[in-house]
């Protein structure tokens, strides 16, 4: 938020300590909320399933996993591929055979 937002927004109905008339703190506050309604709406095309994103992060650390080096394939490719399509490419990184 700017300056003068929040100059507005902290003396509610004394545009003048900001500066500023009412019609241009009306006009900044209308800007603002309609800054806002913008981010929700963008916020509410996000993937409203975002287990996948988990799902990947669990399958890389799985992958990278120093200890027991059982995977087979390039971790990180694997990862990037994965959050592209949604989904881990097992055919490109798998856990080896025992």
């Amino acid at each position: 938020m700017d300056s003068e937002s929040c100059c507005v927004e902290a003396h509610p109905g004394n545009p003048a300590a900001c500066g500023l008339t009412d019609a241009e703190a009306a006009a900044l506050l209308g800007a603002a909320a309609a800054g806002a309604a913008v981010g929700a709406t963008v916020k509410g095309l996000d993937d409203p399933n975002e287990g996948w994103r988990q799902h990947c992060i669990d399958r890389y650390v799985q992958c990278k996993d120093s200890k027991k080096p059982r995977w087979l394939g390039d971790c990180y490719a694997c990862l990037r591929n994965c959050e592209g399509q949604k989904q881990w490419p097992f055919d490109l990184c798998r856990p080896r055979r025992a």
